[in-house]
């Protein structure tokens, strides 16, 4: 071996060792969580609004009793249609969810933007259809509910205690 390779060696092991038992300065805890317990959500409205508000009712804890916090959520969807067949039919579409949060308590407010896309096919078949477009709703509240949760979760709220 040569002198680099050995030296490489001793210093890759010693820094290997050195960090055995070490902790970070700041580690999260899973149970950490700012908003748990302190949040009502209010209800949305659509299919895809009941959906995203169950999830975020679980992911918050909230069991329908009024908090101090109130989020508020504004949803629009659209559809946009695309891949045609040859006869001119949409084969392929995108269900496009925008939400406007807000979240707030009597003296503060915090307002943020999500925006999520899911696609589905189009068949031939009504009942295909109905299956896939349901599954798309379902996959959208719960992708708009994971921006909404991240959005919270990585904010500064200092004025929550």
């Amino acid at each position: 071996m040569s002198f680099y390779k050995k030296t490489i060696f001793l210093i890759t092991t010693a820094i290997m060792v050195s960090s055995c038992n070490l902790k970070p300065i700041y580690q999260s805890d899973l149970k950490d969580r700012p908003l748990e317990n302190k949040v009502s959500v209010e209800n949305i409205d659509t299919d895809i609004g009941f959906y995203l508000a169950q999830n975020l009712r679980f992911a918050l804890n909230d069991f329908g009793s009024k908090k101090r916090l109130n989020l508020i959520t504004e949803i629009e969807i659209s559809e946009n249609k695309y891949s045609f067949s040859s006869s001119n039919e949409a084969t392929r579409m995108d269900l496009i969810g925008l939400i406007n949060c807000k979240i707030t308590d009597n003296d503060h407010e915090y307002k943020f933007t999500v925006k999520e896309i899911v696609s589905y096919d189009v068949s031939d078949s009504i009942v295909a259809n109905k299956a896939s477009k349901k599954n798309a709703k379902k996959r959208l509240a719960s992708l708009l509910s994971q921006a909404v949760l991240t959005d919270l979760y990585h904010a500064n709220f200092d004025w929550i205690k």
